[in-house]
């Protein structure tokens, strides 16, 4: 899988994340360890996708450079 792939599909489980944080917070009595974990599984995969852009950068400043 290349890395924009990776990003890609990221950014589309984060999407997901976001949605269901949303409904849970939206319950009437909302389960905030759930919405915890849910936050913390977004904030890890933002990471994981922000590693991978300044790779991806990387690439394309070392090939445009040669």
């Amino acid at each position: 899988m290349s890395i924009q792939a990776h990003v890609d599909s990221l950014a589309a489980k984060r999407a997901e994340l976001k949605t269901r944080i949303t409904e849970e917070m939206n319950h009437p009595l909302p389960n905030f360890a759930l919405i915890t974990q849910l936050k913390k599984q977004n904030l890890a995969m933002k990471e994981e996708m922000q590693r991978y852009l300044i790779m991806l950068g990387q690439r394309r400043t070392q090939a445009s450079s040669s």
